[in-house]
């Protein structure tokens, strides 16, 4: 099952953290993207966040077989990324 969440809060986002260890940042008033369930169970900062008001989850159906298959190429890129940054320019020191 997926689950969406929802900042309620009227002025600056809101950063909730994920048992993954991403962090998801909403807008106020803005939908996350779908997230596994396992994501939030069991996750305090998403209880007292949802007991405060501060967010609203709501679950949603089967997980589609679309949004599985395009993780996993979404991981791989992610550790490409972490890699390190590229130099701007290659000077040769032949001349």
């Amino acid at each position: 099952m997926t689950v969406r969440i929802r900042s309620l809060l009227t002025s600056g986002p809101i950063m909730v953290s994920l048992n993954s260890g991403r962090t998801v940042r909403l807008s106020p008033g803005r939908w996350s993207a779908e997230l596994r369930d396992a994501e939030l169970a069991d996750n305090a900062k998403v209880d007292r966040l949802s007991r405060r008001g501060d967010i609203e989850l709501e679950q949603s159906g089967e997980e589609p077989e679309a949004s599985a298959a395009q993780e996993a190429p979404a991981a791989q890129e992610d550790t490409g990324a972490a890699k390190g940054p590229r130099a701007r320019k290659r000077t040769d020191s032949a001349g």
